[in-house]
Protein backbone atom coordinates (compact mmCIF):
# COMPACT_ATOMS: atom_id res chain seq x y z
CA UNK A 1 0.00 0.00 0.00
CA UNK A 2 1.54 3.48 -0.96
CA UNK A 3 2.19 5.46 2.09
CA UNK A 4 2.25 9.41 1.10
CA UNK A 5 3.50 12.40 3.60
CA UNK A 6 0.89 14.79 4.85
CA UNK A 7 2.35 17.41 2.76
CA UNK A 8 1.75 14.94 -0.54
CA UNK A 9 -1.94 14.33 0.64
CA UNK A 10 -2.71 17.99 1.14
CA UNK A 11 -1.60 18.41 -2.33
CA UNK A 12 -4.41 15.19 -3.13
CA UNK A 13 -6.98 16.46 -1.31
CA UNK A 14 -8.66 20.44 -0.43
CA UNK A 15 -7.15 20.47 2.83
CA UNK A 16 -3.94 21.31 4.40
CA UNK A 17 -1.30 20.00 6.76
CA UNK A 18 -2.82 21.69 9.59
CA UNK A 19 -6.27 20.22 9.21
CA UNK A 20 -4.64 16.67 8.57
CA UNK A 21 -2.77 16.66 11.41
CA UNK A 22 -5.39 17.78 13.76
CA UNK A 23 -7.67 14.89 12.26
CA UNK A 24 -4.83 12.49 12.99
CA UNK A 25 -4.68 13.79 16.46
CA UNK A 26 -8.50 13.35 17.30
CA UNK A 27 -8.36 9.86 15.56
CA UNK A 28 -10.20 10.29 12.70
CA UNK A 29 -7.57 10.19 10.64
CA UNK A 30 -5.18 6.31 10.62
CA UNK A 31 -1.67 7.17 10.09
CA UNK A 32 2.07 6.08 10.63
CA UNK A 33 4.94 7.72 11.98
CA UNK A 34 7.93 6.73 10.66
CA UNK A 35 11.25 8.72 10.53
CA UNK A 36 11.62 11.06 7.76
CA UNK A 37 14.16 13.76 6.37
CA UNK A 38 13.72 15.84 9.45
CA UNK A 39 12.90 13.43 12.34
CA UNK A 40 9.42 11.76 12.72
CA UNK A 41 6.68 12.37 10.39
CA UNK A 42 3.57 11.13 9.47
CA UNK A 43 2.42 9.25 6.64
CA UNK A 44 -0.86 8.32 5.53
CA UNK A 45 -2.38 5.72 2.54
CA UNK A 46 -4.89 6.75 0.28
CA UNK A 47 -7.74 4.20 1.80
CA UNK A 48 -7.24 5.88 4.96
CA UNK A 49 -8.08 9.34 3.32
CA UNK A 50 -10.71 7.51 1.91
CA UNK A 51 -12.01 6.31 4.78
CA UNK A 52 -11.99 8.95 6.88
CA UNK A 53 -13.41 11.29 3.97
CA UNK A 54 -11.04 12.94 2.89
CA UNK A 55 -10.47 11.44 -0.47
CA UNK A 56 -12.43 15.05 -1.93
CA UNK A 57 -15.00 12.25 -3.30
CA UNK A 58 -17.53 12.73 -0.67
CA UNK A 59 -19.48 15.35 1.25
CA UNK A 60 -17.08 17.16 3.48
CA UNK A 61 -17.00 15.68 6.61
CA UNK A 62 -17.62 17.23 9.99
CA UNK A 63 -14.33 19.63 11.35
CA UNK A 64 -12.05 17.73 13.61
CA UNK A 65 -12.35 19.08 17.46
CA UNK A 66 -10.27 22.22 17.11
CA UNK A 67 -7.65 22.80 19.46
CA UNK A 68 -7.18 25.86 22.11
CA UNK A 69 -4.88 27.61 19.99
CA UNK A 70 -5.86 26.09 16.12
CA UNK A 71 -6.74 28.68 13.72
CA UNK A 72 -10.57 28.97 13.18
CA UNK A 73 -12.23 27.71 10.09
CA UNK A 74 -14.00 31.00 9.33
CA UNK A 75 -11.18 33.06 10.38
CA UNK A 76 -9.06 30.99 7.91
CA UNK A 77 -11.47 31.78 5.53
CA UNK A 78 -11.41 35.49 5.84
CA UNK A 79 -7.69 35.81 5.65
CA UNK A 80 -6.17 36.53 2.19
CA UNK A 81 -4.78 33.41 0.07
CA UNK A 82 -1.41 34.00 0.52
CA UNK A 83 -1.25 35.31 3.76
CA UNK A 84 -2.49 32.23 4.89
CA UNK A 85 -0.41 30.09 2.60
CA UNK A 86 2.82 31.85 4.12
CA UNK A 87 1.55 30.89 7.77
CA UNK A 88 0.92 27.83 6.76
CA UNK A 89 4.23 27.65 5.70
CA UNK A 90 6.12 29.03 8.15
CA UNK A 91 3.66 26.24 10.44
CA UNK A 92 5.37 23.62 8.29
CA UNK A 93 8.99 25.03 8.63
CA UNK A 94 8.35 25.18 12.59
CA UNK A 95 6.98 21.88 12.62
CA UNK A 96 9.93 21.05 10.68
CA UNK A 97 12.63 22.59 12.99
CA UNK A 98 10.82 21.43 15.91
CA UNK A 99 11.63 18.06 14.75
CA UNK A 100 14.92 19.13 14.41
CA UNK A 101 15.06 20.36 17.61
CA UNK A 102 14.04 17.03 18.63
CA UNK A 103 15.76 14.45 16.85
CA UNK A 104 18.80 16.42 18.19
CA UNK A 105 17.45 16.56 22.15
CA UNK A 106 16.97 12.89 21.45
CA UNK A 107 20.62 12.49 20.27
CA UNK A 108 21.56 14.75 22.96
CA UNK A 109 20.32 12.41 25.63
CA UNK A 110 22.10 9.28 23.86
CA UNK A 111 25.05 10.78 23.88
CA UNK A 112 24.52 11.95 27.83
CA UNK A 113 23.94 8.39 28.52
CA UNK A 114 26.81 7.21 26.42
CA UNK A 115 28.71 9.53 28.24
CA UNK A 116 27.49 8.53 31.10
CA UNK A 117 28.71 4.82 30.62
CA UNK A 118 31.83 6.03 29.25
CA UNK A 119 32.36 7.48 32.52
CA UNK A 120 31.25 4.77 34.63
CA UNK A 121 33.82 2.51 32.30
CA UNK A 122 36.56 4.83 32.91
CA UNK A 123 35.98 4.87 36.70
CA UNK A 124 36.30 1.07 37.07
CA UNK A 125 39.39 1.05 34.80
CA UNK A 126 40.94 3.96 37.07
CA UNK A 127 39.71 1.00 40.09
CA UNK A 128 41.02 -1.18 38.03
CA UNK A 129 44.69 0.03 37.08
CA UNK A 130 44.68 1.44 41.41
CA UNK A 131 44.32 -2.25 42.14
CA UNK A 132 47.29 -3.64 39.44
CA UNK A 133 49.19 -0.92 40.83
CA UNK A 134 49.43 -1.85 44.86
CA UNK A 135 49.87 -5.64 43.05
CA UNK A 136 52.98 -4.38 41.36
CA UNK A 137 54.56 -2.88 44.21
CA UNK A 138 53.87 -5.46 46.70
CA UNK A 139 55.40 -8.29 43.89
CA UNK A 140 58.31 -5.59 43.33
CA UNK A 141 58.94 -5.34 47.12
CA UNK A 142 59.06 -9.25 47.56
CA UNK A 143 61.22 -9.33 44.16
CA UNK A 144 63.89 -6.90 45.75
CA UNK A 145 63.85 -8.70 49.02
CA UNK A 146 64.40 -12.04 47.30
CA UNK A 147 67.44 -10.13 45.70
CA UNK A 148 68.95 -8.84 48.43
CA UNK A 149 68.86 -12.32 50.42
CA UNK A 150 70.20 -13.62 46.93
CA UNK A 151 72.93 -11.20 47.35
CA UNK A 152 74.13 -11.75 50.53
CA UNK A 153 73.80 -15.76 49.98
CA UNK A 154 76.37 -15.05 46.92
CA UNK A 155 78.65 -12.87 49.88
CA UNK A 156 78.75 -15.75 51.91
CA UNK A 157 79.33 -18.51 49.37
CA UNK A 158 82.20 -15.90 48.33
CA UNK A 159 83.60 -15.82 51.56
CA UNK A 160 83.35 -19.60 51.68
CA UNK A 161 85.39 -20.06 48.48
CA UNK A 162 88.13 -17.87 49.43
CA UNK A 163 88.44 -19.62 53.21
CA UNK A 164 88.49 -23.11 51.00
CA UNK A 165 91.02 -21.32 48.54
CA UNK A 166 93.16 -20.83 51.60
CA UNK A 167 92.65 -24.26 52.90
CA UNK A 168 93.43 -25.38 49.39
CA UNK A 169 96.90 -23.72 49.62
CA UNK A 170 97.62 -24.66 52.63
CA UNK A 171 97.38 -28.19 51.96
CA UNK A 172 99.46 -27.60 48.87
CA UNK A 173 102.21 -25.95 50.87
CA UNK A 174 102.52 -28.85 53.08
CA UNK A 175 102.13 -31.29 50.56
CA UNK A 176 105.29 -29.24 48.77
CA UNK A 177 107.24 -29.65 52.18
CA UNK A 178 106.55 -33.07 52.75
CA UNK A 179 107.79 -34.03 49.48
CA UNK A 180 110.89 -31.70 49.78
CA UNK A 181 111.88 -32.94 53.12
CA UNK A 182 111.31 -36.64 51.71
CA UNK A 183 113.55 -35.88 48.68
CA UNK A 184 116.05 -34.74 50.82
CA UNK A 185 116.49 -37.81 53.40
CA UNK A 186 116.37 -39.80 50.17
CA UNK A 187 119.00 -37.93 48.94
CA UNK A 188 121.21 -38.38 52.29
CA UNK A 189 120.47 -42.07 52.40
CA UNK A 190 121.68 -42.44 49.27
CA UNK A 191 124.92 -40.40 49.68
CA UNK A 192 125.52 -42.37 53.09
CA UNK A 193 125.08 -45.58 51.48
CA UNK A 194 127.47 -45.01 48.30
CA UNK A 195 129.97 -43.42 51.66
CA UNK A 196 129.96 -47.05 52.99
CA UNK A 197 130.06 -48.37 49.30
CA UNK A 198 133.57 -46.27 49.09
CA UNK A 199 134.94 -47.20 53.08
CA UNK A 200 134.13 -50.86 51.97
CA UNK A 201 136.03 -51.08 48.93
CA UNK A 202 138.97 -49.17 50.38
CA UNK A 203 138.94 -51.73 53.36
CA UNK A 204 138.41 -49.03 55.96
CA UNK A 205 135.49 -48.45 57.46
CA UNK A 206 133.97 -44.25 57.66
CA UNK A 207 135.35 -42.72 59.73
CA UNK A 208 133.87 -41.66 63.07
CA UNK A 209 134.40 -38.14 64.21
CA UNK A 210 136.33 -38.42 67.42
CA UNK A 211 134.84 -36.99 70.66
CA UNK A 212 136.30 -34.22 72.48
CA UNK A 213 137.26 -36.14 75.43
CA UNK A 214 139.49 -38.39 73.59
CA UNK A 215 141.36 -35.45 71.76
CA UNK A 216 144.81 -35.86 73.19
CA UNK A 217 146.00 -32.74 76.07
CA UNK A 218 148.24 -29.93 74.68
CA UNK A 219 151.98 -30.36 77.72
CA UNK A 220 151.94 -26.75 78.99
CA UNK A 221 155.77 -26.00 80.27
CA UNK A 222 157.61 -28.22 83.35
CA UNK A 223 157.18 -31.44 84.89
CA UNK A 224 154.17 -32.66 86.39
CA UNK A 225 153.95 -32.98 90.11
CA UNK A 226 155.26 -36.59 91.24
Amino acid sequence: MERMTLREAAERTAFSVTTLRRYIRSGRLRAEKRMGRYGPEYFVSEQALAEAGLDGRGEDPPPAPERPHALARPHRESLPLSLYQELQMKHEQLLVQYGMVRAGGLRAVELQADLEARRGEIERCREELSLLKERLARETAALRQRIREADLELEGRAMEIAALREKLRAFEMLARNAVTSETIESQFAAVRKQMRVVGDLSGAGPREPRSRASRPVPHRGGDPEH
